[in-house]
């Protein structure tokens, strides 16, 4: 559809948004808002204390570096041209040049946006005008940009309209705003129209296109029952944010802030509940820090909503129990050449919130880091391009903080070592929490969210870092969003250590294609979990083939991992049993070994496979290549700390046919070594029995609604 046709859906969009706002009294909301302006960032009344912290306070070495680079390399620059349209946006038809293109409309925008948010800081401080004439600069030439380009008739302006580049769009209206809040009494009144006419069109474009691609109306807290989106959902904060900007200037802004003061207060966070679960990931929750530049802005108006429902006091949690400080393989879509760590910036905001909520083990996860790449908050005006937060974000964030003192850490072994998030099918388990050299890290997933969004077709599938190292991992690049590689690899179940039934897996990018928890228990020796998934290998499945696919999982002695596969149909199929490694991993038929030989650590997998006719295979390659210049290393930036490498992929295939499967696996993790450790099995019905490496031997009975470990 051309973007000038869009005029009834807009209507539409209008109406739904009206019926949002006025079905529920905006008389709260507007309770908080302050009688004056400025009403966000550096609020009216607060300014000598911002430059006292930007002087000699906490702030000061991070204003100084944002205000020399500011100096140095950006004050001069010129304005640049409106960017334009690069052919069909559907990212569907995206390919890598496209990508290319898409990306540098936005980086555009977030160089400017950057350079006019320092400028008015820089203005704050010190008072100079050339500070102030930069930030009028950028404010008064974007609000010359145009909207609904044509783009099928060629290149042409507007390319930063939400219905075309979105992202774009995103790095202009969560700034602009705000720096027009801080400047707008010297701006003269012919200035104030042009950048008011443009907001208007522009927030008017951006509610509606919210609403109508994310539902945000309909959405629910923990639940992807709504037609939502993440995009929509992500463009939030800056819906309320501006709309306290432009509190006095545009009467829909009330509308707008209604709006997103009841989305925060009812129905935050449609991606996870009270447990402070993230279903889109570990590398996806990183929107939280977007989110809580909303409750920041609360905490500033000292509205007492500010951070207080559970899923914020929970939500550190699914980082410190997920992300480990070297780079990992996790769940769901990572930029980082499909690997993620305890970056800087996520330190940064642990010991944030470790401040705003006086949690010493958010503040402890946070002094795990030893990622060396600059502290956001030390940046100042590097890489503009791609990064957000920026500097000065954090700047502005870490002064509303600052009434706050940092709370003294807590060691994290006093935190249970394993912890279900219950919200989104999430069980993390922890031979050593804290100690990352000395941990062993199992992450095990079956999801009500399915395979929708930035999530996977994984469900029952594990990841299994030890030692500092990934070992069994998610073998998921992704070079930009729906490349070959992404969409017939990195989203598909062969690709996860998971289970395939004559060939097929879950279907991807499905809300149907869902798992589910069904078991989380402690023992003095062990955790056991079950997930049932079921539903998702129906959806690729004949209709009514498919009575049961379940995985046990237990973690013993907080030392190694015995899986149950469990897989009943109504016709006979072939089962397929998956792992990944990084590099180097050998199958052994002969004994039913795999091993994976990591560079600190290793981790041998035997398995009792029903039958006597399976083969192995492993494979070197990904059936669906990485695109080549990310390959090459052509593309680079802040962000990718990862390599493009081919991995190592087994499968176990049964050669018979069958409709009922029952594969045991033990995986037993290793600080270094060389070759497989001594482990012997045996199974008989519902009981197993395994001699470990160390001498000992376990005994699991093990049904569907009784353990026992002896």
């Amino acid at each position: 559809m051309r973007l000038s046709r869009l005029a009834l859906q807009l209507c539409s969009a209008v109406v739904i948004l009206a019926g949002a706002v006025t079905a529920w009294s905006a008389k709260d909301a507007a309770l908080v808002v302050p009688a004056v302006a400025p009403r966000t960032n550096i609020l009216a009344g607060r300014h000598d204390a911002f430059r006292a912290y930007g002087t000699t306070g906490e702030g000061a070495a991070a204003f100084a570096k944002l205000k020399a680079d500011l100096d140095r390399d950006w004050l001069a620059m010129p304005f640049p041209a409106e960017p334009v349209t690069y052919g069909d946006p559907t990212p569907s038809k995206r390919d890598s040049a496209k990508a290319d293109r898409w990306r540098a409309v936005q980086d555009t925008c977030g160089r400017i946006t950057g350079v006019a948010e320092a400028a008015t800081l820089c203005w704050i401080v010190t008072g100079e005008e050339k500070y102030l004439a930069k930030a009028k600069e950028i404010l008064l030439g974007v609000s010359r940009w145009h909207f609904a380009p044509d783009w099928q008739s060629g290149p042409v302006v507007g390319a930063t309209d939400i219905y075309y580049n979105d992202e774009a769009h995103f790095r202009l209206w969560r700034k602009l705003p705000l720096v027009y809040d801080q400047v707008r009494a010297h701006l003269t009144p012919d200035e104030k129209k042009i950048v008011l006419d443009h907001f208007r069109e522009r927030g008017r474009r951006s509610a509606e296109w919210i609403e109508r691609e994310g539902n945000i109306s309909k959405i629910t807290r923990n639940s992807i029952v709504a037609d939502l989106s993440s995009h929509p959902v992500r463009f939030m904060p800056m819906t309320g944010l501006t709309a306290l900007a432009l509190w006095d200037d545009l009467p829909e802004a009330r509308e707008w802030w209604a709006f997103a003061y009841k989305f925060y207060r009812d129905q935050f966070s449609p991606w996870g509940g009270d447990d402070g679960g993230w279903a889109e990931g570990s590398a996806y929750w990183r929107g939280t820090f977007e989110h809580a530049a909303f409750q920041d802005a609360l905490l500033a108006l000292d509205d007492p909503l500010a951070y207080a429902s559970s899923f914020w006091k929970n939500s550190p949690l699914f980082a410190l129990y997920n992300v480990q400080p070297y780079l990992h393989t996790t769940f769901g879509d990572t930029s980082n050449a499909g690997r993620f760590n305890l970056e800087p910036a996520v330190a940064d905001y642990m010991e944030h919130v470790a401040r705003v909520q006086q949690n010493g083990f958010f503040r402890a996860y946070a002094e795990l880091c030893t990622d060396q790449r600059t502290r956001p908050i030390d940046k100042g005006l590097e890489d503009l391009s791609r990064t957000y937060p920026t500097a000065a974000e954090f700047l502005v964030r870490n002064f509303i903080a600052s009434a706050f003192p940092l709370p003294p850490t807590r060691l994290l072994n006093e935190l249970p070592p394993h912890r279900h998030f219950a919200d989104v099918g999430w069980v993390s388990l922890h031979s050593a929490l804290g100690r990352p050299a000395d941990d062993i890290h199992v992450t095990f997933k079956s999801s009500p969210y399915g395979s929708f969004s930035h999530s996977h077709a994984d469900q029952n599938s594990f990841i299994l870092n030890a030692y500092g190292e990934g070992l069994a991992i998610n073998s998921a690049y992704r070079e930009f969003h729906n490349s070959p590689h992404h969409a017939q690899w990195t989203r598909q179940t062969i690709s996860k250590n998971a289970l395939l039934i004559d060939g097929l897996g879950q279907k991807a990018q499905s809300k149907a294609a869902t798992g589910r928890i069904t078991r989380y228990q402690t023992g003095e020796r062990y955790v056991l979990t079950t997930g049932d998934a079921t539903k998702a290998y129906a959806t690729t499945q004949p209709k009514g083939r498919v009575k049961r696919v379940t995985r046990d999982l237990v973690f013993v002695d907080k030392r190694y991992v015995v899986l149950r596969d469990r897989v009943e149909l109504t016709t006979s199929a072939k089962l397929s049993w998956l792992l990944h490694a990084e590099r180097a991993l050998a199958w052994d038929g002969a004994t039913n070994t795999a091993f994976i030989r990591g560079e600190s650590a290793t981790l041998t997998t035997r398995l009792a496979l029903p039958g006597a006719d399976w083969t192995g295979r492993v494979t070197d390659h990904f059936p669906v290549p990485v695109d080549p210049k990310y390959a090459r290393g052509e593309i680079t930036g802040s962000y990718l700390t990862g390599k493009w490498h081919d991995q190592q992929h087994l499968t176990l295939e049964s050669q018979d046919a069958a409709t009922s499967f029952t594969v045991w696996s033990v995986l037993w993790p290793e600080r270094n070594g060389t070759a497989p450790v001594e482990l012997q099995i045996a199974s008989t019905g519902d009981a197993f029995i395994v001699t470990r490496p160390d001498g000992r031997t376990d005994t699991f009975l093990l049904t569907d609604d009784t353990f026992d470990l002896r």
